[in-house]
């Protein structure tokens, strides 16, 4: 078994991963999509399930926001496995968000990573802070989920306007 203060900054680390600029989707990173999605929901707070891959309020639950999830777990088993952790030994892994007044800090989120292991022990990140970068936008929007499921091919038709339908010679 590991040490336990190894494990210490992995909730840090998970909140930089999924809101990590790298972790772009169409028309904003993870930190526009969940900012815009609250404004439109009206939400002040919302809590990431890392292990069960979902979000909460369940409205949240959109592709986009989804997308990159997936990436969080394999970060969870590659430091269990290097600190010499049995790869179940993390029993929850959460982010909690929290949309301060949109009048004060329109783009500013505060993130809290969270984890609970096997011997019910706690790993904190403390306060992240993360800001939406690109314009406002309506997530629930047609638009900002069209993309979804296209190849390359079919976006760049689509955004000039050509039909996606394959030509017969």
């Amino acid at each position: 078994m590991g040490k336990h203060k190894l494990l210490n900054g992995l909730p840090h680390n998970l909140v930089k991963s999924y809101f990590s600029t790298l972790n772009h989707y169409w028309s904003g990173y993870m930190a526009d999509w969940l900012t815009n999605a609250a404004r439109e929901l009206k939400i002040s707070e919302a809590r990431i399930d890392i292990l069960n891959e979902k979000l909460e309020p369940a409205e949240l639950n959109i592709y986009p926001l989804l997308v990159y999830l997936k990436s969080l777990k394999p970060i969870i088993a590659r430091n269990l496995e290097v600190h010499g952790f049995p790869p179940d030994f993390i029993t929850e892994a959460t982010i909690k968000v929290v949309f301060p007044s949109p009048i004060t800090h329109s783009q500013t989120i505060y993130c809290y990573g969270y984890l609970v292991d096997q011997e019910g022990r706690h790993y904190e990140s403390g306060r992240v802070i993360e800001d939406a970068l690109e314009a406002p936008f309506n997530p629930f929007a047609m638009g900002s989920l069209y993309f979804k499921g296209l190849s390359f091919t079919q976006r760049i038709r689509s955004f000039l306007g050509l039909s996606n339908q394959s030509r017969s010679h």
